[in-house]
């Protein structure tokens, strides 16, 4: 009986042991629920970004964690569908690009870490309490998009001043665009500017902002931050200066590398190293409610000359002097 019991105990150790390995070898799963299509080059930029955030923390994907990804596709009705599918992974952090998405995985969640690579306003709306003690389960890097916004709009005025009339790119569906809409309006107001806006919460809607810019072209587009919208800047860029209208933006080079004439962001790789610092803390079981938002420091101007020399137009050479680099 002793044998016989010897021999079962080690028969049930041996099915024990590959279990007890394959709990060894599981990996933290970090969910990234991305705005754009996966193949836009603001897509591409950012997961190259994260993943050298992770790495200079000495944190190898496939190693050390694993990624699960769905993209929305700038399609504001697929964030709510992609969170399920996202959240049945059980991951250890979702990273979210927009306050849509991050909305969408609270809904579902109020217990899984959320991690902002660039939420608008993200008090105002109601995501968190302060920058400082966010309170929930949701923190981030935050975009100071208000300062910039307000910063490109005189950098606009400078390199065009007789301009009369802007069309402001929009995801309405994104709770922060009417905060920084109505930003906009005092110095246009002061400067006698019109503002069209012109509403994007999915791919489809480009065309009837296409057709409104080429009924009554403005002097120039500017596209509010919201990486749906950014993640469309291709096309945006490309029908304005097929109208010969200059394109700004507080995003990243991609965008002026696009075409847009001027663009004015907070440095990329800062705000995803803030991101893989955050995602590493989670990891390490820190309270996502306990963790400060990180604010940017760095930020980055860039000048697209080729556009400019296309459509006539003479940069300030005090905006020059400032650019961290001149697209030729």
């Amino acid at each position: 009986m002793q044998r016989r019991g010897f021999i079962l105990a080690l028969g049930g150790a041996a099915v024990a042991w590959p279990s007890a390995a394959r709990a060894q070898k599981a990996k933290p799963v970090i969910a990234i629920l991305g705005s754009g299509a996966e193949d836009a080059s603001s897509s591409r930029l950012q997961m190259s970004l994260l993943d050298a955030g992770m790495r200079e923390l000495g944190l190898v994907q496939g190693q050390d964690y694993l990624f699960e990804t769905r993209w929305a596709g700038s399609d504001a009705s697929r964030f709510a569908p992609l969170a399920a599918e996202l959240l049945a992974f059980h991951p250890s952090a979702v990273v979210v690009s927009t306050n849509l998405a991050a909305l969408a995985v609270q809904k579902l969640s109020r217990t899984v870490p959320i991690i902002g690579t660039g939420l608008n306003t993200p008090v105002a709306i109601g995501l968190v309490e302060s920058l400082a003690r966010p309170g929930g389960n949701i923190t981030g890097v935050a975009t100071m998009s208000e300062d910039l916004e307000l910063k490109l709009f005189e950098m606009m005025r400078e390199t065009i001043p007789g301009i009369r009339r802007v069309m402001v790119f929009t995801n309405p569906s994104n709770p922060s665009t009417q905060a920084m809409l109505d930003l906009l309006k005092d110095p246009a107001e002061k400067q006698r500017i019109a503002i069209d806006v012109a509403r994007v919460s999915a791919p489809a809607d480009l065309e009837a902002a296409f057709a409104e810019m080429s009924r009554q072209p403005p002097g120039a587009v500017i596209v509010l931050s919201d990486n749906s919208v950014f993640a469309l800047a291709d096309r945006i860029t490309a029908q304005a200066l097929a109208l010969r209208v200059p394109t700004f933006g507080t995003f990243a080079r991609p965008f002026a590398q696009a075409g847009a004439l001027l663009t004015y962001s907070r440095d990329p790789r800062e705000a995803f190293q803030g991101v893989a610092r955050l995602l590493k803390k989670i990891l390490d079981g820190a309270n996502p409610a306990e963790l400060p938002f990180e604010q940017p420091t760095k930020f980055n101007l860039f000048v697209n000359l080729k556009t400019a020399k296309a459509l006539g137009i003479e940069i300030p050479p005090a905006l020059l002097a400032t650019a961290d680099e001149v697209i030729e």
